[in-house]
């Protein structure tokens, strides 16, 4: 009967076990086996030829370009760090960065905590780019370079760091002083090789690089009783600098905005065409600058005008030449630029200024500072979280 079964149709069946087939599989775990066996004696060859260069330093020269992060963005869901005086914030690379006299710690939505550096600061500064992050201690020797996983570098100075700037596309400078007390920018490639050195003889306080790359300085001067400061630009390895123009007053914010560049200092706003040329300027008259904040969108500016009683006066200037103010009440803690809004950060409120009027946001009291998150959101921190407002 089986036989009968087996000779149906006219032909054999087939076996259960195709011989053909089992001797290929036999061959290819055989060949499977045979190559991770090479692979970890390459790996141990490897190892013991090039021991001596195995280093720490190495290692986190090779993970200068690796980055987990990407550019991800915060939920609004609260982000958790711990408590400090001394906290600095920074939104970097899809991360809030936490910089306080513990060290450098990076959060992520839902209190997850994505790297952490346990160095002590006194009074940490932080600043940042698409690329990398430079943490320094206000007044100390030494500066820390971050990607979005680990440090990536570190270097000791025999002069105080004054100030640290970095570029997108890697690239970073370092402001300290030289034996003799010159002023003098130390410039970096994203291999961290010190590629450049700009010794300036007045007095140098702020640095940071533009859009195409270059890099700016600012030097403030006295002349006849009168404030000035010189911004230079810099192209990375000329053996000149490119140009200098004097403002009246001290610079305190420089940067892009759109086509053209944008200088704020305590006198008021200057506006240069590319070829740094003045092309606008506005006046603040006797009223001081609490804070301001510059996008490629434009600036604006919170001012103190410098009488009892009087409200804050909010300036915004936008790249296409329109101009609004605002008396606001007393008391904001910050100020960014959202997009064209001016997003002002107080204790339990943002107050959203357009040219249209303005509107609030309710928020939880006991903020501290505000961070530009895109063109429709800001990040709001408090004494151990942070969480995100849409103004938009």
């Amino acid at each position: 009967m089986e036989k009968q079964k087996q000779m149906l149709n006219g032909a054999p069946a087939e076996p259960e076990v195709n011989e053909y087939y089992l001797r290929i599989s036999k061959k290819l775990r055989i060949a499977k086996y045979l190559s991770l066996l090479f692979m970890v004696a390459a790996l141990i060859l490897t190892l013991w030829a090039y021991r001596s260069r195995l280093t720490y330093d190495n290692f986190r020269y090779i993970l200068r370009d690796i980055d987990e992060a990407g550019h991800t963005t915060l939920a609004t869901d609260a982000v958790y760090y711990a408590a400090n005086d001394t906290n600095m914030y920074l939104y970097f690379r899809g991360d809030l960065a936490v910089a306080s006299s513990n060290g450098i710690a990076f959060h992520r939505a839902l209190g997850s905590r994505s790297f952490e550096d346990r160095i002590n600061f006194k009074s940490p500064v932080v600043t940042g780019s698409d690329k990398y992050m430079i943490a320094y201690d206000a007044g100390g020797n030494s500066f820390y370079v971050y990607n979005s996983i680990s440090r990536v570098y570190n270097e000791t100075l025999k002069h105080s760091v004054i100030d640290c700037a970095a570029a997108d596309n890697g690239a970073f400078a370092v402001l300290t002083k030289s034996d003799v007390g010159d002023f003098v920018v130390r410039v970096y490639n994203k291999d961290f090789d010190l590629v450049g050195q700009v010794t300036r003889d007045g007095y140098a306080y702020l640095i940071g690089f533009l859009d195409d790359g270059r890099l700016y300085i600012c030097e403030v001067y006295s002349h006849d009783a009168t404030l000035y400061t010189d911004i230079t630009l810099y192209t990375v390895g000329a053996s000149e600098v490119d140009i200098t123009v004097s403002v009246q007053g001290m610079v305190l914010e420089f940067d892009n905005m759109g086509d053209r560049y944008v200088a704020v200092s305590d006198r008021g706003v200057s506006m240069f065409d590319k070829d740094m040329n003045l092309s606008v300027s506005h006046s603040f008259g006797t009223s001081d600058v609490r804070y301001a904040d510059i996008t490629a969108r434009g600036v604006c500016v919170m001012l103190d005008k410098n009488e009892i009683g009087a409200d804050e006066e909010a300036a915004v200037y936008l790249a296409d030449e329109d101009v609004y103010k605002t008396n606001i009440r007393y008391g904001a803690k910050g100020m960014v630029l959202c997009g064209k809004k001016a997003v002002t950060l107080y204790d339990e409120m943002l107050l959203v200024i357009d040219a249209d009027g303005t509107s609030e946001i309710a928020i939880p009291n006991g903020a501290k500072k505000i961070l530009l998150l895109d063109e429709k959101s800001v990040i709001v921190c408090y004494n151990d979280y942070a969480k995100v407002f849409e103004v938009n």
